[in-house]
């Protein structure tokens, strides 16, 4: 009867303490398809801390587009506790005060014994602050396909390093006949591939004291021949990326440019329909970079409470574990150095070297260049829809250059 009635106070007196609160985290992510990693990751996230309740908004079409609503919800109060926002759009949203430095919670842990790199962490430091944990990131890779290049006389295992090859080798399979198209270099929504083909010839998009565009200077110029020539010399067609894609995907296309996040569902949706690899791209001056595209994981909460759970979270989907998630199901570079150790990646990549092509271009990667004041998605557009005329013979490269610079200064802040 003792121990009955032990048990009994026992029970009362767990009853009457209070359950431990639970932190519940509103999160927020652009592309639709990726829910794939960020489910995955949140529930094992909640496995070791039930004390955390991840929640996902509807997912945004893309980086642009997220940050339109995200300027929306904070003048009704509605932001998320945590985004997962585009390299290239993080600037607008810092300038507009809607996301604050991490500083203080970077001094608390030692990133850099955890796989952190300070070449990885500068995709997120603005202006000397860091904003945020690199979660994603991707360079542009040469999808082909190898059964066309050897059938055009090209060797699958070498593929041009240089323009003026590659460009050759794209018109000879689209000589092939039968439908079949050379080469595609998709331009997307954004200015991403206009950035990667200036910066392919060594240029950059503004001057160091981001006081004048450096983009019409000769890497830019440069860089728009190159895209003609896609058309006139490497049998690109005149088509909409979706189009280009599915044209890829059936076995009548050569070349395809996109970020290595693809490959995933490249090599979903093609199956053994024909053998795919993937290439570096070929490089126009020895100091070539290339823009990183991918996302940083920001914390946008002021709670206290809320802004810890968030910063646990935050380290959680960008450590090894979480990165071990994120690289099989898309394609994206780890932002975590150890995630390639035996333990976690390396067995894949040995296993899947379609993978490790966008690793191999590490040393070339440089921060997605951000455009100064508030019309950042404008000037975007404005690049993609030039660039666009280019490759539908409406503008020459040069009238399409001069009028970039044009509306691309006009869109800047101004400076005294």
């Amino acid at each position: 009867m003792k121990t009955v009635a032990m048990i009994l106070a026992a029970g009362v007196a767990a009853a009457a303490m209070p359950a431990q609160a639970e932190t519940k985290l509103n999160v927020y992510y652009a592309w639709p398809e990726h829910e794939v990693i960020h489910k995955p990751i949140a529930d094992r996230f909640m496995a070791d801390h039930p004390e955390i309740k991840i929640s996902f908004r509807a997912a945004a079409p893309s980086y642009d587009e997220a940050v339109q609503t995200l300027i929306r919800q904070s003048m009704a109060g509605e932001l998320p506790d945590v985004h997962y926002v585009g390299f290239n759009v993080l600037r607008p949203l810092v300038t507009r005060g809607l996301v604050k430095p991490i500083d203080d919670l970077v001094a608390a842990d030692h990133l850099a014994d955890k796989g952190y790199t300070e070449q990885i962490l500068s995709l997120a430091r603005i202006e000397g602050h860091l904003y945020g944990l690199p979660f994603a990131m991707s360079t542009p890779v040469v999808y082909y396909n190898a059964d066309l290049v050897k059938q055009a006389g090209g060797d699958p295992d070498k593929v041009p390093t240089d323009w003026d090859s590659f460009v050759a080798l794209a018109g000879k399979v689209g000589a092939l006949g039968n439908g079949t198209s050379g080469m595609y270099y998709q331009l997307g929504s954004d200015d991403w591939a206009t950035q990667n083909l200036v910066r392919n010839f060594g240029g950059q998009m503004m001057n160091d004291k981001e006081s004048d565009i450096a983009f019409d200077g000769p890497a830019g110029q440069a860089a728009v021949k190159l895209f003609k020539r896609f058309h006139t010399d490497g049998a690109q067609p005149a088509i909409d990326s979706h189009a280009a894609r599915q044209l890829f995907t059936s076995g009548k296309l050569g070349f395809f440019f996109a970020s290595a996040g693809s490959v995933s569902g490249f090599e979903g949706e093609i199956g053994d329909r024909f053998k795919l690899r993937t290439a570096k791209q070929p490089l126009g001056a020895e100091d070539a970079t290339m823009p990183t595209g991918g996302m940083v994981a920001i914390i946008l909460t002021d709670d206290p409470a809320k802004r810890a759970a968030a910063w646990d979270y935050v380290k959680f989907t960008t450590s090894p574990e979480g990165q071990s998630i994120v690289v099989p199901n898309t394609g994206y570079m780890p932002t975590n150095t150890l995630a390639l150790d035996k333990d976690h990646l390396a067995g894949f990549y040995d296993k899947h070297p379609n993978w490790y092509t966008s690793v191999l271009q590490t040393p070339r990667a440089r921060p997605w260049f951000s455009w100064p004041g508030d019309n950042g998605v404008q000037i975007g557009e404005v690049l993609r829809d030039e660039m666009t005329a280019i490759a539908l013979g409406s503008k020459e490269p040069e009238a399409a250059l001069a009028d970039m610079v044009s509306e691309v200064r006009a869109l800047l802040p101004k400076t005294n």
